[in-house]
C-alpha cells in the first residue's frame, strides 16, 4: 500500500459535528444512550504492519530512561537527537489503529455472541 498521504486518509473515528447531532437526535427522541470507554483500548490491538515511530529532542532522553538499552539507537540529525522504534501496539494518532481496535472489537464481540447463543 505504501505511504498514506495525510490529505487523502482519515480515521474511521465520528466527527465532533456527527457526534453532537447525534446526541441532539437521542434527545429529541428521548433515546436511552449509554457510553462505554476501554481502557487502553487500541494498545489491545496489534500493529499488522512494519511501522516506526519518531522521537525528537528531549522525548528521546524520557524513552531512554524507560529502557537505557534504547540508547545506544540514538542518532543525530541536523543536531538533534532522534530515536525511531517499531511499533508492536495500535497506538492512538495512527490512522491504521483505530481500523485495528475496530477488528478486534467486532472479532471479540461475534464471540461473546456465540458464546451467549451456546448457553
Amino acid at each position: 500500500m505504501g505511504i498514506l498521504n495525510a490529505n487523502y486518509t482519515s480515521s474511521p473515528i465520528v466527527s465532533t459535528d456527527a457526534l453532537m447531532m447525534s446526541m441532539l437526535i437521542d434527545v429529541w427522541e428521548a433515546r436511552d444512550v449509554a457510553c462505554a470507554a476501554v481502557p487502553g483500548a487500541y494498545l489491545n490491538a496489534d500493529m499488522d504492519r512494519f511501522t516506526l515511530i519518531k522521537y525528537e529532542g528531549d522525548s528521546v532522553d524520557i524513552m531512554c530512561k524507560i529502557n537505557p538499552a534504547w540508547e545506544k539507537l540514538v542518532t543525530i540529525e541536523i543536531g538533534k537527537k532522534i530515536l525511531y522504534l517499531r511499533l508492536l501496539k495500535a497506538l492512538y494518532g495512527c490512522v491504521r489503529s483505530a481500523l485495528l481496535w475496530y477488528e478486534l472489537f467486532h472479532v471479540e464481540e461475534e464471540r461473546e455472541e456465540r458464546h451467549h447463543d451456546s448457553r
